[in-house]
């Protein structure tokens, strides 16, 4: 199914919420809200009357996309019921649908110029980082990325950090080198970057 049908299914999947169900649509959407660094609107979020508008909100944070659904995942585990039958829609959905895009990513990526020192800079990072990856990825202005990693408990915490490094070398006009090391020094992680520095980058 289409981005558009996975949405409706969904919608009619939660069509008749109860009150209390609803309560924790609109806690759940209050707590992405914080995860994105933003302070809501209370208004937007207790207008919600059913998913469909709560999903309009996600997008409009850009936290509901065609290539980000996970979200839809913890939502139905918030509101607690066809959490296996949303589940089943998300995951079928990311197989067919999301498979196309990830492989046209990935020849992406192929293209990015490999930098061994990046490299090694990465692997460091994953194994003497860890619970500051996020303040991290905040600095390297990946808020959204970083509100959609914390969602995903199936991920450890290395592979988070390589995700926020990842993510930043494909989007970064040139060396992503310099913004890393800015980015730690603005986070106080003042031991990682005198090792990288000293380590790494003075070979």
């Amino acid at each position: 199914m289409p981005y558009a049908e996975l949405k409706a299914e969904i919608c009619h999947t939660w069509m008749q919420l109860n009150e209390e169900q609803m309560a924790r649509v609109r806690f759940t959407l209050l707590e992405a809200a914080r995860e994105v660094g933003e302070y809501p609107h209370m208004r937007e979020i207790y207008k919600c009357s059913d998913l469909t508008s709560a999903l309009i909100l996600l997008e409009k944070w850009m936290l509901l996309t065609s290539e980000k659904v996970d979200i839809l995942l913890w939502l139905g585990e918030q509101v607690g019921f066809h959490t296996e039958m949303v589940r089943s829609l998300v995951e079928r959905y990311k197989k067919h649908f999301l498979c196309t895009s990830t492989e046209e990513k990935e020849r992406q990526l192929g293209k990015i110029p490999q930098n061994p020192q990046y490299s090694e800079i990465t692997e460091y990072l994953g194994e003497n980082l860890r619970g500051g990856w996020p303040d991290l990825g905040r600095r390297l202005g990946l808020n959204n990325f970083v509100a959609e990693l914390l969602i995903d408990s199936s991920l450890r915490q290395k592979d988070k950090v390589y995700q926020i490094l990842e993510k930043h070398q494909e989007q970064a006009a040139g060396d992503p080198v310099p913004a890393v090391l800015q980015a730690l020094q603005k986070c106080g992680m003042n031991r990682q970057h005198s090792y990288i520095v000293k380590e790494i980058l003075s070979r």
